[in-house]
């Protein structure tokens, strides 16, 4: 009897009428837009352990409906995020402006950053900074 029952409850819940996400909540969005980034990676070369770098992606709204950042969130907490917060309309740029302080970063980095947004088709966009930090030299006694 209990196996009759959760059959038709597993039954009942696949195929009752649910809500279409798409056009309550706000879960996911129903104006999506496209956007195009100049870069997406930022190489920055080779630049000493200790050093701040300060630069900036551009983007474009290519889309036909204004281009919304809802959040952004770094690889990790050296970098620092500056982001428009009102809608980009079509055919419009902005920049995202980044902070990366490379102290305790030496070696091969590639800090990566991750825009939520109403972009097509993935509602994100992922950024990357790329370059070598130099240990910094300690002097010899």
């Amino acid at each position: 009897m209990f196996r009759i029952v959760c059959f038709f409850l597993i039954v009942t819940a696949l195929f009752a009428p649910g809500k279409n996400l798409a056009q309550t909540d706000n879960y996911l969005p129903v104006n999506l837009t496209t956007v195009s980034w100049k870069p997406d990676t930022l190489q920055f070369g080779i630049i000493e352990e200790g050093t701040i770098l300060l630069d900036s992606f551009v983007l474009t709204n290519t889309g036909v409906l204004p281009y919304e950042i809802r959040g952004a969130k770094a690889s990790c907490d050296c970098t620092v995020l500056r982001y428009p917060k009102k809608p980009i309309p079509p055919g419009q740029s902005a920049s995202i402006r980044i902070e990366f302080d490379s102290q305790g970063k030496a070696g091969l980095t590639q800090p990566g950053i991750i825009i939520y947004d109403n972009s097509s088709p993935n509602l994100r966009s992922i950024l990357y900074l790329n370059g070598r930090v130099m240990p910094r030299r300690k002097p010899r006694n």
